[in-house]
């Protein structure tokens, strides 16, 4: 498959997921006596991604069709190995949500990114757990106290 082709069936997909979860937004149940609705903020951004996809589909679109020679899954595992193991995080972190909360899972999510994305060892460590903690805390500031938007508390902390 040509790059050409796998760029318009990416940016196609994505285009189309996002348009799918945009509409799944509508369903979202509101929570009396929050400052906005539980679905502002899955449809920004999803309106971000939607107007990504097709930046991405026009330059799709634009680019010259050329010959591809054919990959093999250890080889596109191998090169796209780092943004594979992104996308991992993302979907345990959607599974870790309802069963450990919005802000533990986040926290996770960001340590995991910055572990997989930055420098390793003992003092990069170090940096990524303070640099988790703080963006934990200041999401959970803005998020709770400043937006006033209601997260998902996750079954294992409503049981303490």
């Amino acid at each position: 498959m040509s790059k050409r082709l796998s760029g318009i069936l990416l940016a196609a997909g994505l285009l189309g997921l996002a348009a799918l979860m945009f509409l799944q937004t509508f369903k979202v149940r509101n929570f009396p006596g929050t400052r906005f609705g539980a679905e502002i903020w899955p449809r920004a951004i999803l309106i971000c991604l939607g107007v990504l996809a097709l930046i991405l589909l026009v330059q799709a679109l634009r680019r010259p069709a050329t010959a591809e020679t054919r990959r093999g899954l250890s080889e596109i595992v191998a090169r796209e190995g780092i943004a594979l193991a992104v996308f991992a995080c993302f979907f345990c972190f959607l599974w870790l949500v309802p069963r450990l909360g919005a802000y533990p899972a986040g926290g996770l999510f960001v340590f995991a990114v910055l572990s997989i994305l930055g420098p390793r060892g003992p003092r990069a460590i170090g940096r990524h757990l303070l640099i988790t903690v703080g963006v934990t805390v200041v999401l959970w500031a803005l998020f709770s106290h400043v937006l006033m938007v209601l997260a998902p508390a996750g079954r294992w902390w409503t049981l303490l």
